[in-house]
């Protein structure tokens, strides 16, 4: 009698530690079932998660209800399972919960000679993971951090690097890394993406990449997006943001003609160069006169070092027997060099002559095709200028770019030393 008590005791035990993990799943966060008819041989994507009907019980001349179906489900990262789902088959459950997340119904299994194919209809719910519950688990299984080795100057690189630290004792795998990055900030050298193999248990992964900047500023770098798949789950983890400065001059300039309110044969033209880098500039500006004209006053050319947030303006006037619409207005040629011998070629915007009598918006002409030197964009500055053409001493034409060097960093010892 104890003996018999004893074994009912335990086949209580069992059967409740056998039931508890699917009874706690089925209690849990289950969407709405979806119904499917699957044919021998059919598929169907649930959730990424790829349901095939492999294969049914043998055929007899008629449908029994012992009937059952083989089904494969292949998850995204390409884990395999194979359950047998029966309706009314007590050795075979009608239900199966796979990976926790995919709980798969046998709802009805149809065999026998009078049809074509054998099918089955089965209903599929899907775990709803929360998005705090996933957020939670991201953060316990994978920490991201990314800085900046230093900041750098306009013609250097600037380095960063991605760390990524398992803090799980399995592996994760499939990992991808999206790198955004804030426009005017290029890789360098250029690559299609940054990717890592898979992340074994406890270890950390360091990736380090290079950029470089098209023009100086200070520059704010996204987050890094890293996006893993987990038991066919995908999961995304992000870093910090990271504060790059780079510095180094930023030369700027317009070219303006207006028509002289005295005399219709004249012209008035104003250039303007300003510094919007953080770095002085040696600069050497020099205009194109229109074809046809005469010079009457003014300065059309300038040599000169222009500080971070400076503005010179070189004015003059010339003189056109006949104006004509088609005349083109050329471009100011802007050569500069900084202290650290980074160098480069502005040129204003060409237009037609016609635009400035007409008072329409100005149509610029593309820029000379053959011109292979630096280019930088030019646009109109609205912070308010401080004119140095006056502040600063006049030298001659410089012959190479090491003595262009030599003479900027000259220039700016005697003006820091006032």
């Amino acid at each position: 009698m104890m003996k018999a008590y004893i074994c009912i005791i335990l086949a209580i035990l069992i059967l409740a530690l056998a039931n508890a993990p699917i009874a706690a799943e089925e209690n849990g966060n289950w969407e709405e079932r979806v119904n499917h008819t699957l044919y021998w041989g059919d598929s169907i994507d649930v959730n990424g998660s790829l349901i095939t009907a492999n294969d049914f019980s043998k055929a007899k001349p008629f449908d029994v209800d012992t009937d059952y179906v083989m089904l494969t489900v292949l998850s995204e990262s390409s884990e395999e399972w194979n359950i047998l789902l029966s309706v009314n088959n007590s050795n075979i459950p009608d239900s199966k919960i796979i990976d926790g997340r995919l709980n798969i119904t046998a709802l009805e299994v149809v065999t026998g000679n009078d049809i074509s194919s054998p099918y089955t209809k089965i209903g599929v719910s899907i775990f709803n993971v929360t998005t705090g519950e996933a957020d939670s688990w991201v953060n316990a299984t994978l920490q991201v951090s990314k800085t900046k080795l230093k900041n750098a100057n306009i013609d250097e690189r600037a380095y960063i690097t991605i760390q990524l630290h398992n803090l799980r004792g399995s592996n994760i795998e499939n990992i991808s890394i999206n790198e955004t990055l804030p426009e005017n900030l290029i890789l360098d050298p250029e690559i299609e993406d940054i990717h890592i193999a898979d992340l074994s248990p406890y270890s950390k992964e360091v990736i380090q990449y290079s950029v470089k900047a098209l023009y100086p500023g200070n520059y704010t770098i996204p987050p890094t997006e890293i996006r893993f798949v987990n038991k066919g789950i995908t999961y995304f983890q992000y870093s910090n943001s990271t504060n790059l400065i780079v510095h180094g001059p930023y030369i700027n300039a317009t070219k303006t003609v207006k028509g002289n309110k005295t005399d219709p044969e004249v012209l008035d033209i104003t250039v303007n160069v300003k510094n919007e880098g953080d770095r002085a500039a040696h600069i050497r500006v020099h205009d194109e006169m229109i074809i046809d004209s005469k010079f009457i006053e003014g300065k059309n050319s300038a040599n000169l070092v222009l500080f971070p947030e400076n503005t010179t303006t070189l004015s003059y006037s010339v003189h056109i027997d006949k104006i004509q619409g088609n005349m083109i207005v050329p471009s100011a040629v802007i050569e500069f060099t900084d202290a650290k011998g980074y160098s480069g070629t502005v040129r204003t915007n060409r237009y037609y002559l016609i635009n400035i009598f007409e008072d329409e918006e100005v149509e610029f002409i593309e820029e000379y095709v053959d011109d292979t030197r630096p280019q930088m964009n030019t646009s109109n500055s609205n912070s308010k200028d401080r004119i140095i053409e006056a502040d600063i001493p006049r030298y001659g034409n410089i012959r190479s770019i090491r003595d262009l060097v030599d003479t900027t960093l000259k220039i700016i010892n005697e003006a820091l030393s006032f």
